[in-house]
């Protein structure tokens, strides 16, 4: 049944869908009302039946039809739910008759969370994993290309600059990418009067944004940084889709002023909403 429903989808002609749609009312409601069919089966025959609301009765077949796309799974915090729930009804599996169905969905979902392993660990980056990463940062900027000769006969020598917010908007986003599918930067909200406010980076399988700011001279002082970061964070809070949201601080600072870092730190965690504050120090050799 599920095999004949992809195979009328892809063809795309409503006349066929319809007469499929009859077909099927005159016999799969009844069985999905009988209470004769396994749960792996249910829930694909509701699917199937095309009900809009569905209560799965097993996590694996959920997954199946969310990494199909056939029943996204929107709820943030839903899918890791039914991830765990899925390994657990695979290790208390002990019946070895399972029907070819069941066996076919298993398959299927453990190849898709394997491929998800490679961007983000099956349970995602807890905030303290997020955080670690982003203030081991300077490590990484050891390397950081700024010569003053190019280093192979008749190069010219390169300069990486760092001189705008969205210098750092870009280097994070670079080194976040590969491991956080979904990413995305410059995200519109919703408007809040005369104010078009949008996301520096948002990480969807976290649901965190992060607030990216750059301190170029002392004219900008850290006071109004976090004046700044207040206003930000009230308008973010005001789009529904990320009332709910963690959010992270990021400032780089390219005046080096680390006597007032913890301070800084101290004032925007008081803040109601940001669980992280992360600041960097520009290299020593961008002088």
């Amino acid at each position: 049944m599920l095999g004949i429903k992809y195979a009328i989808d892809a063809f795309g002609d409503d006349d066929i869908t319809k007469k499929f749609d009859h077909w099927i009312a005159g016999f799969l409601p009844e069985r999905i009302k009988n209470d004769r069919l396994g749960r792996y089966e249910l829930d694909v025959a509701r699917y199937i039946n095309g009900e809009e609301s569905i209560v799965f009765s097993s996590p694996c077949t959920a997954l199946y039809l969310h990494y199909k796309n056939n029943v996204p799974i929107t709820v943030h915090g839903k899918k890791q739910t039914y991830i765990n729930q899925f390994f657990d009804e695979f290790k208390s599996q002990h019946d070895t008759d399972l029907p070819s169905l069941a066996l076919a969905l298993f398959i299927y979902v453990f190849d898709q969370i394997n491929k998800e392993a490679s961007f983000t660990p099956p349970n995602n980056w807890s905030l303290n994993d997020l955080l670690n990463f982003l203030e081991n940062i300077p490590a990484g900027l050891k390397r950081w290309t700024w010569e003053e000769k190019g280093k192979t006969k008749g190069a010219s020598p390169r300069k990486w600059h760092i001189d705008n917010e969205y210098h750092v908007q870009n280097l994070l986003y670079v080194m976040l990418a590969p491991m956080f599918e979904g990413i995305s930067d410059e995200e519109n909200l919703e408007s809040v009067g005369q104010k078009n406010p949008r996301v520096d980076l948002y990480l969807p399988s976290s649901h965190t944004i992060i607030e990216v700011k750059y301190r170029k001279n002392n004219k900008k002082s850290f006071s109004a940084l976090i004046g700044e970061i207040g206003e930000d964070i009230s308008l973010y809070r005001s789009d529904p889709k990320y009332k709910d949201c963690q959010l992270i601080c990021f400032l780089w600072d390219h005046t080096r002023s680390t006597q007032e870092h913890t301070k800084f730190k101290e004032g925007v965690l008081k803040m109601d909403g940001i669980q992280g504050c992360v600041v960097i120090n520009s290299p020593s050799v961008m002088e």
